[in-house]
C-alpha cells in the first residue's frame, strides 16, 4: 500500500539540488519508505517523531502522521543531524 506524501519546501529544494542519478536514488528509496514507512530508524530526542533512512552519504528524515508521510529534511549525513 502506498501511502499519501507530503514533501517540506526544504526537502524539495534539497533534492533539486542533487544531480540526476542521485535524485534517481533517493526517488526510489522514497517508493520504500512509501509502502513500508517503519523502515527507517526512529531518532532520538529532539528529533523522537522523526525516522532517518540512508542513501550513500544522505539521510531522508521524515514522519508518519496518520497515514501521511512527510518528507522533511534531505542532508548530507554530516549536517543531517544538527538539532
Amino acid at each position: 500500500m502506498m501511502h499519501p506524501f507530503v514533501l517540506t519546501k526544504e526537502f524539495e529544494n534539497s533534492l533539486k539540488k542533487l544531480d540526476k542519478n542521485q535524485q534517481r536514488l533517493i526517488l526510489r528509496r522514497m517508493d520504500k519508505i512509501l509502502q513500508m514507512p517503519e523502515l527507517g530508524k526512529p531518532l532520538h530526542a529532539p528529533m523522537q517523531n522523526y525516522r532517518s533512512e540512508r542513501i550513500e552519504v544522505f539521510r531522508i528524515i521524515y514522519s508518519q502522521k496518520g497515514d501521511t508521510i512527510y518528507f522533511a529534511f534531505l542532508e548530507h549525513r554530516k549536517t543531517a543531524y544538527r538539532f
